[in-house]
């Protein structure tokens, strides 16, 4: 068995990408998930990088999905089943803690 301790760094080690089917997007293919997956992974390096706030951490991500939801409108980038995405993939692969302050982020906090 292992500790809790362990177990969570041992998690730290890999990344779990979202697919399709985890955004449910109204459209977009591959590459817009690409695009999204790329915006994670940099947030998520970002967080690693040192001790970062929830903000500082949701600053780099939301401001370059905006980017994207105006680059591809209307597929629902900004939505309610994107952002249950954002959260989930930091409660994953960083801190379950972070999931409730990304799934119900709106911006006034940071």
């Amino acid at each position: 068995m292992k500790t809790l301790s362990e177990k969570e760094s041992e998690l730290r080690l890999t990344v779990a990408l979202p697919d399709n089917d985890d955004w449910r997007l109204l459209g977009g293919g591959e590459e817009v998930i690409q695009e999204l997956n790329e915006v994670l992974v940099a947030a998520l390096e970002f967080a690693k990088a040192t001790d970062r706030t929830w903000g500082g951490i949701a600053d780099e991500i939301f401001p370059p999905l905006a980017k994207l939801n105006a680059k591809y409108p209307n597929i629902g980038i900004l939505e309610s089943d994107a952002y249950t995405t954002v959260a989930r993939f930091f409660a994953i692969n960083l801190t379950p803690a972070i999931y409730d302050y990304l799934r119900y982020y709106d911006g006034a906090e940071g």
